[in-house]
């Protein structure tokens, strides 16, 4: 196997568990704790249906439209991504520190 398709791989599974951490925080958020265990599946089926979404959006209109127009499809889908991580990932941050998962120290 060439290296390189490896590295690929890896790293789309490394984007992959990143926008799985990012749903979780921002359904932990929507959600009661009882509630969030019941839609865990419902949380991989969205993050299924985003990666399927960003594909056809990465596909389809520079064949539709051409390279120009579709530099601008390009460059909002990549910021819808790397604000979704974002604030999703500071959600899930935040609500394992509001669990007490993660310990903060008290400056008394």
């Amino acid at each position: 196997m060439n290296n390189k398709i490896l590295k690929v791989l890896m790293l789309s599974l490394v984007l992959l568990w990143i926008m799985l951490y990012a749903t979780e925080g921002i359904a932990k958020t929507i959600w009661q704790p009882e509630q969030y265990k019941k839609y865990r599946m419902g949380i991989f089926a969205i993050v299924v249906l985003n990666i399927f979404f960003s594909s056809y959006l990465m596909f389809a209109p520079y064949h539709l439209f051409g390279q120009n127009p579709s530099d601008g499809i390009y460059s909002l889908l990549v910021t819808a991504h790397i604000s979704y991580l974002i604030i999703g990932c500071g959600l899930h941050f935040f609500s394992q520190v509001d669990d007490k998962k993660i310990p903060v120290q008290d400056y008394q």
